[in-house]
């Protein structure tokens, strides 16, 4: 049963739900594959850690790098890449990833896209400032599969990435129009059903706005890289199931 709450509390505790629901409402409608931000690195490891697992236009995608993902996944997802039937269950996606990830690296590069080293500081010490001490910062890190070094790889190629997707795909464009939000909300009430406790539309306009601009720049992103997964020569050299688009 719901709790009358004093009126500021009450607003926030409605923003609050509303915004959680309408990202839920979002991910279960999209449900596309947001891999172009997540970057593996290239990152040493031993002769095992170098077989290869997949070729990209001819650039190697290694065990390691694949491992890697995993472990990225899982993370994300509050578990551990431990286990071979995690693994063995993520192992299509982290794939599938690093394809994407390679892909959108190759056709930046070849745009002549760059990442300038004061923008890579920037973001490294913007993602540090998360943390309360260097201790902190080092096992999410290690949770990550990842070192700072590795880490200012994976960011560089993410600002690499995304100027080259902004330029390419103009995502800055993306509106949401006044009939898109009134369907994106009536969706959202007529899914929680009669007793939730929904703000009105004019409280949450510009959350639910933001949402569908969202989904409008990844579904551009999933066009432009199925654009080049048509035209690539993707070979995969593990046995494995076929990773989704």
């Amino acid at each position: 049963m719901l709790h009358t709450r004093p009126g500021g509390e009450r607003e926030r505790h409605n923003k609050i739900s509303m915004n959680k629901t309408i990202i839920a409402v979002i991910i279960v409608i999209v449900a596309v594959a947001a891999g172009w931000y997540i970057l593996a690195g290239h990152i040493g490891s031993g002769s095992s850690g170098n077989e290869a697992v997949a070729i990209v236009n001819g650039a190697t995608i290694t065990r390691h790098q694949l491992t890697m993902s995993e472990m990225q996944i899982a993370a994300r997802q509050g578990e551990a890449a431990t286990s071979t039937a995690v693994q063995a269950q993520l192992q299509p996606d982290a794939l599938n990833l690093l394809i994407e990830q390679t892909l959108l690296e190759q056709a930046a590069e070849k745009a002549g896209a760059i990442a300038s080293s004061t923008e890579v500081d920037s973001q490294l010490a913007s993602a540090k400032g998360h943390f309360s001490t260097q201790a902190d910062y080092d096992k999410a890190l290690a949770a990550q599969g990842m070192t700072e070094g590795d880490f200012r790889t994976y960011i560089s190629k993410n600002i690499l990435i995304n100027a080259y997707l902004e330029q390419q795909l103009n995502l800055a464009a993306a509106t949401a129009t006044p009939a898109e939000i009134q369907a994106a909300y009536t969706q959202v009430k007529s899914q929680q059903g009669s007793g939730a406790n929904i703000p009105p539309l004019n409280q949450v306009r510009d959350q639910v706005a933001q949402m569908i601009v969202q989904q409008k720049q990844q579904q551009a992103v999933n066009d432009y890289i199925a654009q080049l997964r048509s035209a690539a020569n993707i070979q995969i050299l593990i046995a494995t199931s076929t990773p989704a688009v």
